[in-house]
């Protein structure tokens, strides 16, 4: 194959070319600027691995022992409340209601501050009407009028919802009549 014209005027001026020559120490600047090859120690990052893995493992097996461990020592608690969660409106309602009073108890609790008799007083009605609803589980649980223990259920929430608004109105008002005699106390100063 024949050599094209450019091609054959650079192999003809090829000693013109090559007239420049690189500083000695040009070599020595460009080995300074290589980085040098660095080595994996294989071993040292599998054991790594391996510790993440053991690590994973071992908090998965915890946390799945720890579940089951909960749900097995309330297995029988759980079996009255198989039936008890199949049913949506009870659903509904226990999420409704338990949200409330939970909301309810935080503010009694906040206000009455350490005033123990009223906790204990909470405590004592709110243990009866557990008591009252575990019988209303196992009524549903053995088949009897379903929609009255459902609504015989539901009664029971908005009873324990009854008792702390009471509470929280009395304490309003206390707390209310408190300030307003700490202000008529301050004007007569």
């Amino acid at each position: 194959m024949k050599p094209d014209k450019l091609e054959q005027f650079v192999l003809d001026k090829r000693e013109d070319f090559d007239d420049q020559f690189p500083s000695p120490d040009s070599w020595e600047r460009i080995k300074g600027n290589i980085r040098p090859v660095r080595r994996v120690n294989w071993t040292a990052r599998m054991v790594r691995i391996a510790a993440a893995v053991v690590i994973f493992v071992a908090s998965y097996i915890f946390i799945d022992y720890t579940m089951n461990r909960g749900i097995s020592d309330s297995l029988a608690e759980d079996t009255m409340e198989a039936s008890y969660d199949n049913i949506p409106m009870l659903m509904e309602a226990r999420v409704y209601y338990s949200g409330l009073i939970s909301n309810m108890e935080n503010e009694v609790y906040s206000i009455a501050g350490d005033n123990s008799t009223i906790s204990q007083d909470i405590k004592i009605e709110f243990d009866e009407l557990d008591k009252v609803f575990n019988e209303l589980k196992n009524d549903l649980n053995d088949d009897a009028d379903n929609q009255e223990v459902i609504e015989a259920m539901i009664q029971n929430y908005r009873i324990k919802l009854q008792i702390l608004e009471e509470i929280l109105t009395q304490l309003k008002n206390t707390e209310n009549q408190n300030n307003t005699q700490e202000n008529e106390d301050k004007k007569v100063f």
